[in-house]
């Protein structure tokens, strides 16, 4: 019963009317008509409304309440004051300062010393042999006198750790995990230095430094900052923690009133949480915890970006569009066993302008044609044997937009589709 049902009712019993030639029977049909059965249809139709409407939210939580959205900004743009995307890492904000006596002591210590964080903008393929070939750089470092140095380029993971904290407190709060799409972050590279000359001294003031990537240096992207909607924040129990019936829980109520009641919060603790819920403007937290305290939590943020936001990259979102068949099959555990379903799956994501899913196969190895990773890798998998596991190879053909992304938004599809496959080892290809 929608909209266009009912105007389809209503102009039957126009024509009804018309087909009366009396005029007072006309009249009295269309007073009839209009004050008892027009109006039991229309409250018909909006009760079926509202009980489809409390069905749809029975039946599953809805998985873009935990919208993540990633991006990379550069430094020059970032905008600290942004309703909704904020930096991964808040050091990322501080002014990089080198100092002769930190580098030597981490040397020393460690056997390196991270001079920047670049990105590489090329494709996964020539990140794997960059990283295979273990490659040096030759650079020069500028004091009173310039001197050669020899740098690394290493995986930079700092980011990643961040999304697999997100995870744990996905799991800490009880909401199903999706996979984070942030391509971006596996095109990071911390450049290192793991040795310097004889003859610099502990007081050298460093001016400058220089460094020549070879084949690389036209893929090299300095000062940017990967950028997330989630937050960070405070919070402190209001008046005192209610005992629960069980004596031994306790009821924390926080106040979400001046952050907003449309984002999603997380708790980050450990302190035996038993149950977390939002009602309107405050987050009740069940926990051991008996006394008052301050709770750390993480915010996702929801919201548009704004048409004054500059972003010279586009940014990325695990968005999924669902339908009432989607939500009751996840109710009910039901995975998806039809090759249209699986497509319909994927197809949710709406990422077809960066490349389009095309077929599937089911194999006993991949053969090397695997051209993904796993974007889901903290996560352990003690149960599955890979060995034994068939391999489910899914296709793709490359879009318009962001070809050197193409594999790693492939990536987050095929970490989505493991997820709902885990008797497959899953694994993508690039047509």
């Amino acid at each position: 019963m929608n909209l266009y049902a009912t105007e389809e009712i209503k102009q039957m019993i126009q024509n009804e009317i018309q087909s009366i030639s009396n005029l007072e029977e006309r009249i009295t049909f269309k007073e009839l008509m209009e004050g008892v059965f027009l109006a039991l249809y229309e409250t018909n139709a909006q009760m079926y409304q509202e009980l489809e409407n409390r069905v749809m939210e029975e039946l599953a939580y809805d998985v873009n309440r935990y919208l993540i959205k990633t991006g990379i900004v550069e430094r020059q743009y970032l905008d600290r004051s942004h309703h909704l995307m904020s930096p991964m890492e808040e050091t990322d904000l501080e002014e990089t300062t080198y100092h002769m006596p930190d580098i030597i002591d981490s040397i020393s210590e460690t056997g390196s010393f991270r001079l920047m964080t670049v990105m590489l903008q090329c494709d996964y393929r020539q990140m794997q042999e960059l990283w295979s070939s273990n490659q040096q750089f030759q650079g020069t470092l500028e004091t009173d006198q310039t001197w050669a140095v020899t740098v690394h380029l290493r995986p930079n993971t700092r980011y990643l750790k961040r999304v697999a904290h997100l995870y744990q407190l996905f799991v800490r709060n009880g909401v199903p995990w999706q996979t984070v799409n942030a391509p971006y972050l596996y095109k990071m590279a911390d450049v290192m230095i793991t040795d310097l000359p004889d003859g610099i001294g502990r007081d050298a003031a460093i001016k400058n430094f220089r460094i020549d990537f070879g084949a690389y240096t036209p893929y090299i992207r300095y000062n940017l900052i990967p950028i997330w909607n989630v937050g960070r924040i405070t919070l402190s129990t209001v008046g005192f923690p209610v005992p629960c019936e069980d004596h031994k829980n306790h009821e924390h109520t926080l106040s979400i009133k001046d952050y907003g009641e449309g984002h999603a919060y997380l708790v980050d603790e450990d302190t035996a949480i038993q149950n977390i819920s939002q009602k309107g403007s405050k987050v009740i937290i069940t926990s051991r915890q008996a006394d008052s305290k301050k709770w750390n939590i993480h915010v996702i943020k929801s919201g548009e970006s704004k048409k004054i936001d500059r972003y010279t990259y586009p940014i990325m979102q695990n968005l999924r569009v669902e339908d009432f068949m989607e939500r009751f099959q996840r109710k009910c555990s039901h995975n998806i066993k039809t090759r249209a379903g699986l497509y319909h799956f994927i197809q949710g994501f709406g990422l077809t302008e960066y490349l389009e899913y095309q077929n599937c196969k089911v194999a006993d190895r991949f053969d090397g044609i695997k051209e993904t990773y796993n974007m889901n890798a903290f996560i352990e998998d003690e149960i599955r044997d890979h060995k034994a596991a068939k391999k489910l190879i899914l296709f793709f053909q490359a879009g318009k937009k962001e070809l050197w992304l193409v594999r790693d938004i492939a990536s987050f599809l095929v970490s989505e589709v493991q997820r709902i496959y885990p008797e497959y080892e899953c694994g993508g290809v690039i047509l």
